[in-house]
């Protein structure tokens, strides 16, 4: 099958490369558009900020992408702005081996279904290569059962709001128990809200952008990009994207990225969810999410509360630093429970995936049984995956399978411990999974892993590679709850710079109330 190339119409060019994929041109976005002078403008601010808003790269305030689709053998060619001197093809474990000459890279962008790649050239910004598998069978218009937007929008070029236009046409479609067919073009927005909505999808169509429109400068009103309220049995799926454009919000408009937070656990009428996401799911059942992209996002991107039966797959969020200081995870559950997240690529200025009780006035329920699996995640500033963040429920199970994790400074996972429940019952987790994963940059980590004291029932790091060789002080720390000591801590076939870990020694491991420590 031909390779395909996703393009928005108003999307800025890369200025730093140009990508062929089986040569086929495909565009190269960057996001937020930024040249090398306001990248540093905006590092040089992000250092007037707590220590924690620091980034060591300013190259890597935005990202630069390309998406397509393609079936087969994939051989992409990067032209590169400049000379290439280096260059790095992660995830690295995936052993992919490229070929410079003058400013062209040539690689095979490997196996597996969805393919994504993170280029490095020089002190370039990064250059993210996303290659999806090609759509099977997508409702088109004048299908049975598809209803047509474009019959309720009147602007496809993003200059004015189409927000009660989407909100006729949502009502249209569920009335007739339809798809929404959202077709190509650039949609202005301020918050699409979809309450109490059962048997629904809503298909955006490659091309297809809702742009969410940001305050006025002072203005700051909090804004999700597409909200979805109690709902039931609904599909939000197609190639299209949400960028909620924060680095227009923040920085154009110089609305404060903290208006309205009085502490991570306090909710008010100002800032009644803590947060504004681009996708924000809450009290809903059976929801599927796939295909989109996810970008620019004001803070945590995609962002589930009190949810229940949640798969997401194939979502590529990509909101670099340039888009909010902190505070933007990747992918942010809390009392969620059956969730799976499967083949993601999350580059985000925060956790790639967090879950515990964020929003404390809400999260009121214990987790259960989390599957993240297939997640390519890149930040430069927090961890991998933290769990558990003021959380006073049971957190269930949470495994971790064949994913890649790059560029963070913290931790690989990073567990709090837990507050006691209401009844004054310890809070506890079930198992803690890493299975068949690979770190990319051991040698800035703060810790190879860290758990605080926590109530967990076996921690488990199988298959699992640090690349690099660690810092002298990054060890591996568990801590069990002083009262309910962490039953057992697996290490089997971890390797740490191509070195096989046969003692905890090795690893720096300091473990306190663990009943075991295994390694083999």
């Amino acid at each position: 099958m031909d390779t395909i190339a996703y393009r928005i119409a108003t999307d800025a060019p890369s200025r730093s490369f140009r990508l062929t994929a089986n040569d086929h041109a495909v565009p190269v976005v960057e996001t937020p558009p930024l040249d090398a002078a306001e990248r540093q403008r905006r590092a040089n601010e992000y250092l007037q900020l707590p220590t924690y808003c620091h980034i060591y790269d300013p190259a890597c305030m935005h990202l630069h992408y390309a998406h397509l689709a393609a079936a087969g053998a994939v051989v992409v060619q990067v032209e590169a702005s400049e000379e290439i001197r280096t260059f790095s093809i992660h995830p690295l474990r995936r052993r992919i081996e490229g070929r410079a000459a003058g400013r062209v890279l040539t690689f095979a962008a490997g196996e597996g279904t969805p393919r994504y790649r993170i280029v490095r050239i020089n002190q370039l910004p990064p250059l993210m290569v996303v290659i999806d598998p090609p759509e099977v069978e997508p409702p088109l218009p004048g299908d049975a059962g598809v209803l047509d937007a474009a019959a309720f929008l009147s602007d496809p070029r993003g200059c004015s709001d189409q927000t009660p236009n989407f909100q006729r046409a949502f009502a249209a479609a569920c009335a007739a128990g339809k798809t929404l067919y959202v077709p190509p073009g650039t949609y202005a927005v301020t918050q699409l809200h979809l309450r109490q909505v059962r048997g629904f999808q809503l298909y955006l169509a490659p091309g297809c952008l809702l742009r969410v429109m940001p305050s006025l400068g002072g203005e700051n009103e909090h804004r999700h990009g597409l909200w979805l309220e109690n709902c039931e049995d609904v599909a939000v799926t197609g190639r299209g994207c949400i960028d909620q454009q924060a680095y227009e919000h923040y920085v154009h408009g110089r609305n404060q990225y903290q208006h309205g937070l009085v502490d991570y656990y306090t909710a008010n009428e100002l800032c009644p969810w803590i947060t504004q996401s681009p996708l924000f799911i809450t009290d809903s059942r059976r929801i599927r999410v796939e295909d989109i992209t996810i970008r620019n996002g004001r803070n945590f991107n995609l962002n589930c509360r009190n949810c229940d039966d949640l798969a997401v797959r194939r979502v590529k969020i990509l909101t670099p630093p340039a888009c909010s200081p902190e505070y933007a995870d990747g992918i942010n559950t809390g009392s969620c429970q059956n969730v799976l997240i499967e083949d993601c690529l999350v580059a985000c200025n925060d956790d790639c995936f967090a879950s515990g009780h964020y929003f404390a006035t809400y999260d009121r329920r214990p987790s259960r049984n989390h599957v993240i699996r297939g997640m390519v995640g890149w930040n430069l500033r927090a961890n991998a995956v933290r769990l558990g963040f003021y959380a006073d429920q049971d957190q269930g199970d949470f495994t971790f399978e064949n994913c890649d994790f790059l560029a963070m400074v913290g931790s690989t996972l990073l567990v709090h411990a837990l507050r006691p429940g209401a009844a004054g019952r310890p809070s506890r987790y079930g198992m803690i999974r890493v299975v068949d994963c690979g770190f990319d940059d051991a040698p800035r980590l703060q810790s190879l892993l860290q758990v605080e004291r926590a109530a967990v029932q076996e921690v488990q790091l199988v298959g699992v590679s640090f690349c690099g060789e660690p810092r002298c002080d990054a060890a591996l720390c568990v801590e069990g709850d002083p009262d309910l000591p962490i039953g057992r801590l697996l290490l089997e076939g971890v390797s740490v710079d191509g070195k096989r870990v046969t003692d905890l020694g090795q690893v720096r491991a300091r473990l306190t109330r663990v009943t075991a420590g295994v390694v083999r």
